[in-house]
C-alpha cells in the first residue's frame, strides 16, 4: 500500500510540474510576441496592443499612471525611430494559471541624430504581470522597467 501510494504521488508531482510549465511558457512566448511586435510596429503599437484596459504603469523616474488610453497618450510621445528591445529571462505563474509575471533585459535606444549619429543604447530591466483575460488571452496588467548597467559591460 505505501509503495502504491509512494507511486501515486510521484506521478502527481510529475503531471503538476508538467501541468505547471503551461502557462510559464505561453507567458514566455507572448512576452517575446510581444517585443517583436515592438520591433516591427513600433513601441506604442505593441504596448497597446498587449496591455489590458486597466492596465498599471510603473515608469522609471515617473509616477504611476493606470488606464489603457493613458497609456496610449503617453507612448505617442515616443519619438519616431526610437526602439525597444527586450527579452523574457524567467516567469513565474500561479496556481490557478491564469495570472503570473515575466521578468527580463531591455536595452531602449533614441532615434539617431539628423547627422545620423546613433545615440546610446539605455539598458534596463522589467516585470510584467500577466492575466488571461476573458477570451483566454495573455494580457499585461502591469509593468515596471528601471535602468540597468549594460550587463555585458566590463567592470
Amino acid at each position: 500500500m505505501k509503495k502504491l501510494l509512494a507511486i501515486s504521488f510521484a506521478a502527481w508531482s510529475v503531471a503538476s510540474a508538467v501541468a505547471w510549465a503551461g502557462p510559464v511558457d505561453e507567458m514566455m512566448a507572448v512576452d517575446r510576441a510581444f517585443a517583436a511586435m515592438a520591433m516591427d510596429e513600433g513601441i506604442a503599437a505593441a504596448f497597446v496592443a498587449y496591455a489590458s484596459d486597466d492596465v498599471r504603469m510603473f515608469p522609471d523616474g515617473g509616477e504611476p499612471y493606470s488606464g489603457k488610453q493613458t497609456l496610449a497618450e503617453r507612448f505617442a510621445t515616443i519619438p519616431e525611430g526610437a526602439t525597444l528591445e527586450w527579452a523574457p529571462v524567467e516567469g513565474i505563474a500561479g496556481p490557478s494559471g491564469d495570472f503570473g509575471f515575466t521578468w527580463g533585459r531591455s536595452v531602449y535606444t533614441g532615434p539617431a541624430s539628423s547627422d545620423g549619429e546613433k545615440p546610446a543604447a539605455n539598458h534596463g530591466k522589467y516585470v510584467s504581470i500577466w492575466q488571461r483575460d476573458e477570451d483566454g488571452k495573455w494580457k499585461f496588467v502591469a509593468d515596471i522597467g528601471n535602468a540597468n548597467p549594460d550587463p555585458d559591460a566590463e567592470d
